[in-house]
């Protein structure tokens, strides 16, 4: 299972019927791989039926295409409110995706 961690912030930010969701946007024309992370709060009802989870706690779950990249990898999940908006945010490099698909790792050197 995944090593996903939600901040005392991001769990305070979610409602009782919200999970975070990683979503997967393809940004690549030529290969059905290449794409970025996004994360954003989402009511349960509205879970893609195809999402999978991450982690143990039942509050993050993934896309399918993105689980495969944060299946075994430590992420912390936080959250810092600006005004009335929420504001998810990961410690994955922002070229995460860009990272995966060119099989290189995402945490260290290049």
């Amino acid at each position: 299972m995944s090593l996903i961690t939600l901040t005392p912030g991001a769990r305070e930010a979610l409602s009782g019927d919200e999970i975070v969701f990683f979503d997967w946007h393809v940004t690549g024309l030529c290969c059905a791989d290449a794409g970025e992370f996004s994360v954003r709060p989402l009511r349960r009802s509205r879970l893609p039926r195809r999402a999978r989870r991450l982690g143990e706690t039942g509050l993050v779950y993934a896309h399918p295409t993105a689980w495969v990249h944060l299946a075994e990898l430590p992420v912390t999940i936080d959250c810092r409110p600006l005004w009335r908006w929420r504001r998810f945010t990961t410690d994955l490099p922002p070229d995460a995706g860009l990272r995966c698909c060119l099989g290189r790792p995402i945490y260290g050197p290049i």
